[in-house]
């Protein structure tokens, strides 16, 4: 959250692109973040594939609501999903964050940065979450399931090692480790041009 809440207002961003609602709490988080940095255009793009009633209720009676300006349900890697966030940035354009924190599945989280990459400002990241992900295969966390079969061959690090072999515009961020441990340390990815 510091290494979030630092890159928030060192690019001090008017819209923030998130995957994975969930429950609505990254969503305020990143909505307070705007509110300190004193932003008064752009907001929050939230996209799930579930809308659950926890962030219903957290959208409809949060003190910083008017900052989610769109709530997607679907599958943020398809691209429905990506045309709906196209057009809400164009409507009212400015700098762009995206952070991708849903399905950990390696293929999910590639097509996720090929499809959200081109809204990223030239200067701003592209957060990948959880590529400690891989990891934790064998343990506890990253045992095989139904949604997760192959932890250790399909996760946020093969996407982004995958992604950042075939990009020039974007950089491993230098924010991976500066504060210890993290769960994101190789997912810091700044767009260069």
């Amino acid at each position: 959250l510091v290494r979030l809440q630092e890159i928030v207002y060192e690019i001090q961003p008017d819209w923030i692109v998130e995957t994975g609602t969930k429950f609505g709490g990254s969503a305020m988080f990143f909505a307070s973040l705007l509110e300190l940095t004193g932003k008064r255009q752009g907001g929050i793009i939230t996209l799930d594939i579930f809308a659950t009633e926890e962030a219903k209720n957290t959208f409809a009676s949060h003190p910083l609501r008017h900052y989610v300006k769109k709530v997607i349900v679907g599958d943020a890697a398809a691209p429905e999903a990506g045309e709906q966030v196209k057009h809400a940035l164009e409507d009212n354009p400015g700098k762009v964050l995206v952070f991708l924190d849903d399905n950990h599945n390696g293929e999910h989280v590639y097509r996720e940065m090929q499809m959200y990459a081109p809204f990223v400002s030239t200067g701003s990241y592209m957060i990948v979450a959880d590529t400690i992900f891989q990891d934790l295969a064998g343990t506890p966390v990253g045992m095989p399931s139904d949604k997760y079969p192959d932890v250790a061959s399909s996760n946020p690090r093969v996407a982004v090692s995958r992604f950042m072999a075939e990009r020039t515009d974007f950089e491993r961020g230098s924010r991976s480790m500066d504060k210890g441990m993290g769960n994101f340390p190789d997912g810091f990815l700044k767009k260069i041009s």
